[in-house]
C-alpha cells in the first residue's frame, strides 16, 4: 500500500511540474517573462526602402569655350564712351594712352565720329610714330590697324590728336565708343552670370558642371579652380578630357536671380575649356506613393497595449530624394500629416487606434527612403 501511493505522489509530483513548465514556455512567448512585464513590445516592423517616384526637368546653360590662365588674348588697354579732341591756335589737348606690353604683337584703335568743325585731320601716333592721318567725316567710324613692328616689349604711348587745318585755324572732333585693343600674352580669369528660377530652388534636385580640355592645350603648372558664387567647388591640377563637377545647393549657396560662376588659376598654368555648360535638375512631375504595414494584435499584446502605463509611438528612418517633403500617416482612427526630418523620426500614437487586425498606411509625394520603420510600445515610469 505504502509503495503504490509512493507511485501515485511521484506522477502528481511529475505532472505538475511538467505543468509549471508549460506555463513558464507559454509565458516567455508572450513576452511576460513568467511573471514579470516587459518594458518594450514592438509590435510591427520593417524596411520598404526607396519608394515612390518622381521625374525630374533640366534646363541647361552654356558659357562656350574660352582659356584660363597665361596666354595670348585681346587686351582691352582703353575705353571711354565720350571724348572730344581740339586744335587750335590757342588751346588745344589730345588723348594719351599707356600700355605696358608682355609680347604685344599688333593693336587697333576704333571710335565713331559724332561730329566735327573745322578741315584738320585726326591722327593716331605709337612711340612718336603717325600710323594714322586721315580728314574724317561726322558718322564715320573708323578702326585704325597698328602694326606690330610699332609696339615693343614695356611701356607703349598711343596718342590719338587732331590737327589744326591751317596756321590760324583750329579743328574739334567729337568721338564716341573709342577703345585701344592689344594683342598680347595676358592672364585670363573668366566669370560668367548663371539665373536660378525660385521654382527651380523649391524642387531643387542637382547641377551639373561639365567642359571639356582638349589633348595638350593645358600647361598644369597650378590647379584649375572653380568657384559658384565665391564658393569652391572644384581644384584639380591633373584634369582629364572631361569634367563633370556635381554642385550642391548648401555648398554653392545657390539662390534665386543671378550667381556668378568664376574659373581661375596661378603662376604660369594655361587651360582651354570647351562646351561648358551648366545643366539645372529639378522636380518636374511627381506621384504619390502608399506604403502598407499589415500586422495582428493577439489578447495579450492588446492587454499590453492598453496598460495606463505605456506609450505607443511610431518610429522610422527617412530619407528624401526627390518630391514634396510631407507624409500621410493613418492607423486606424489616427491620421496626421508631418514633414519629417531626414534621419530617424518619431511619432506618437493613441493606445484607441489599435485594434486586432491593424493596417499602418503611409502614403507621400515623390521619391523617398523609408527604413527602420517600427510600432513600439514602451512602458514608462510614473
Amino acid at each position: 500500500m505504502a509503495e503504490r501511493f509512493g507511485v501515485v505522489l511521484a506522477i502528481g509530483l511529475t505532472f505538475f511540474g511538467l505543468i509549471m513548465i508549460l506555463q513558464q514556455g507559454v509565458n516567455l512567448q508572450l513576452g511576460l517573462g513568467g511573471g514579470s512585464t516587459p518594458d518594450r513590445m514592438v509590435l510591427a516592423s520593417q524596411n520598404f526602402g526607396e519608394v515612390g517616384g518622381a521625374t525630374s526637368d533640366i534646363r541647361t546653360v552654356s558659357f562656350g569655350s574660352f582659356n584660363i590662365g597665361e596666354g595670348r588674348g585681346t587686351v582691352r588697354a582703353y575705353q571711354t564712351d565720350r571724348e572730344d579732341l581740339e586744335n587750335s591756335l590757342f588751346s588745344g589737348n589730345t588723348l594719351t594712352v599707356k600700355y605696358n606690353g608682355t609680347q604685344p604683337t599688333g593693336a587697333n584703335v576704333s571710335f565713331e565720329v559724332l561730329g566735327k568743325e573745322g578741315s584738320g585731320a585726326l591722327y593716331v601716333k605709337v612711340n612718336e610714330q603717325k600710323v594714322f592721318e586721315n580728314q574724317l567725316v561726322s558718322t564715320a567710324t573708323e578702326t585704325v590697324e597698328i602694326p606690330g613692328q610699332n609696339l615693343r616689349n614695356g611701356m607703349n604711348t598711343i596718342e590719338i590728336g587732331v590737327n589744326k587745318g591751317g596756321l590760324l585755324g583750329s579743328t574739334e572732333y567729337a568721338l564716341e565708343d573709342v577703345e585701344v585693343n592689344v594683342n598680347d600674352r595676358k592672364f585670363n580669369d573668366r566669370v560668367d552670370n548663371f539665373q536660378m528660377f525660385q521654382y527651380e530652388l523649391k524642387d531643387f534636385v542637382g547641377a551639373n558642371l561639365t567642359f571639356t580640355i582638349p589633348a595638350d592645350s593645358s600647361v598644369s603648372t597650378a590647379p584649375l579652380e572653380v568657384e559658384v558664387n565665391d564658393n569652391p567647388v572644384f581644384d584639380r591640377r591633373t584634369v582629364r578630357s572631361t569634367q563633370n563637377v556635381e554642385i550642391s545647393r548648401q555648398q554653392a549657396n545657390l539662390r534665386a536671380g543671378y550667381n556668378t560662376v568664376e574659373f581661375k588659376t596661378d603662376a604660369e598654368a594655361r587651360y582651354r575649356l570647351e562646351n561648358t555648360q551648366l545643366t539645372v535638375r529639378y522636380i518636374g512631375t511627381t506621384r504619390p506613393t502608399t506604403e502598407n504595414l499589415t500586422f495582428n494584435l493577439n489578447q495579450s499584446r492588446r492587454n499590453f497595449v492598453n496598460r495606463d502605463n505605456t506609450e505607443e509611438t511610431l518610429s522610422f528612418n527617412y530619407q528624401m530624394l526627390s518630391g514634396v517633403n510631407t507624409l500621410e500617416i493613418v492607423l486606424g482612427s489616427f491620421n496626421t500629416t508631418l514633414s519629417p526630418v531626414n534621419g530617424e523620426n518619431n511619432l506618437k500614437i493613441p493606445e484607441d487606434a489599435f485594434r486586432e487586425e491593424n493596417t499602418l498606411s503611409i502614403q507621400g509625394q515623390g521619391s523617398f527612403a523609408l527604413n527602420d520603420v517600427r510600432v513600439v510600445s514602451n512602458r514608462v515610469d510614473g
